[in-house]
């Protein structure tokens, strides 16, 4: 049983089955907003984060189908991409599992490179009200295409962890962290209690040695 003072959730793949980003970008596609050109870049990225090699520092952090949208088109299709996709993504059992830390008052922050538009919906159905995320920088209203910073991601990730509870007067012994991902191992190897959730490969292997939980969502 998890009793951590804090349980910081990873969400893509975690939480949902599929990726929101990936989701988000289709959708768009789908609904015209974005040019079928912006699902090349897609499986580059899905692959580098699968495969736990994503160089966060020297990737291009910039979108070009997202330039010159405004936040509320953005927000507007977020929204739908939650309604229509997001919200049947999410596991059963870690909506569950969620629900029982807060009950016995665990703190829940979830922590995603994915952006906060796409976060926000499903932090509030899942009565989550704190989360770290990627955000887009706006220039006039409109999408410069850019992220602000650097998403969560890897190193990145465990420094906007640490950041968090510093400023909440937590520690990492205090922790547990929730990931499917090898790319989230700096962050696990951080915290009193890493839980891999439906690991990729090479984070089974680490959880088994290491003697991680390795929960099963379905």
């Amino acid at each position: 049983m998890d009793t951590s003072r804090f349980a910081f959730f990873d969400v893509d793949h975690t939480l949902t089955r599929h990726s929101t980003g990936r989701r988000f970008v289709f959708l768009g596609v789908q609904k015209g907003v974005f040019p079928i050109s912006a699902l090349l870049t897609m499986p580059f990225y899905y692959t580098c984060y699968r495969l736990g090699f994503m160089p966060i520092r020297k990737l291009d952090r910039s979108f070009p189908f997202l330039r010159g949208k405004t936040r509320e088109e953005l927000e507007e299709l977020a929204a739908k991409t939650f309604d229509q996709w997001i919200k049947k993504d999410i596991y059963p059992e870690a909506a569950q599992l969620i629900q029982s830390l807060q009950a016995r008052g665990t703190r829940v922050i979830l922590a995603t490179s994915s952006l906060d538009m796409l976060v926000r919906p499903l932090a509030q159905y899942l009565g989550v009200p704190e989360y770290i995320s990627s955000s887009l920088e706006f220039l006039n209203h409109r999408s410069t295409g850019n992220l602000i910073g650097f998403p969560a991601f890897g190193d990145e990730k465990k420094r906007f962890v640490l950041e968090f509870l510093e400023q909440n007067g937590g520690t990492a012994e205090e922790c547990s962290f929730y990931s499917d991902s090898i790319t989230d191992l700096p962050l696990l190897e951080e915290v009193a209690h890493p839980m891999a959730v439906n690991p990729d490969p090479r984070l089974y292997f680490v959880a088994k040695r290491k003697g991680w939980p390795i929960l099963r969502f379905h």
